[in-house]
């Protein structure tokens, strides 16, 4: 079984690299981002305060959550609905990152991961793959890029009215990365045991291209 762990912080590409690796090595792709946005996102729905702990851990408590194959990836269903695109507005930005530091979500969800990737192997991608949810895997890689970079790019993901403006992006960001890295339940970090990928020096393609060098020649050894 294969586990590739992609971890990095928001806007550097982690998404699209994870996509190609997990088509060309023919396993599953796991956005585990989009389980954390789907607690976020029926917070949200219910009228909830996602930094609220007792009220997240009653929310998991009675939610139906599913991951479902669907097109080599893991598509999320949270009660029998299909939350797709509403996963990707700034509102639920916002709340993903105050829903994530709360131990009860992220233990309920690490365990769904890990029972996804057990069944044929995947490509995982989000914070702490390589670190909490698969720290045994051999094959870790770590993105990242400047700040500005990184909004520029997630401006360009959205459309419309929520698309919002450059500076109050940047300040969300920077606000959303120190969430990540000082939360005290799996933060955001890095250690020796990553390759370490600037993907402001390159396209996605060749990102992949180094990372499924890097999978097949750990498999084929010296």
């Amino acid at each position: 079984m294969t586990v590739v762990a992609i971890d990095g912080p928001a806007g550097v590409g982690k998404s699209t690299v994870a996509r190609r690796v997990a088509t060309r090595l023919g396993v599953p792709y796991l956005d585990t981002g989009s389980m954390y946005r789907a607690v976020a996102w029926k917070a949200l729905e219910e009228g909830l305060d996602p930094a609220d702990g007792q009220a997240m851990g009653r929310l998991i408590a009675g939610l139906h959550f599913e991951l479902r194959p669907r097109n080599d990836e893991a598509e999320v269903v949270v009660d029998g609905a299909v939350p797709g695109d509403r996963l990707r507005t700034p509102r639920v930005d916002v709340a993903t990152s105050r829903v994530a530091v709360h131990p009860a979500v992220r233990s309920w969800l690490v365990a769904q991961q890990r029972e996804f990737a057990a069944r044929e192997g995947a490509v995982v991608e989000g914070r702490d793959i390589g670190t909490v949810v698969f720290p045994d895997t051999p094959h870790k890689f770590y993105l990242e890029a400047p700040l500005e970079i990184r909004a520029e790019r997630r401006l360009r993901q959205l459309a419309g009215p929520e698309r919002g403006d450059r500076s109050r992006l940047l300040s969300e960001m920077r606000a959303r990365d120190e969430r990540d890295i000082r939360r005290r339940a799996s933060p955001l970090r890095r250690d020796e045991t990553y390759e370490l990928i600037d993907t402001s020096t390159g396209d996605a393609e060749q990102v992949a291209d180094r990372i499924l060098r890097s999978v097949r020649g750990a498999a084929t050894g010296p």
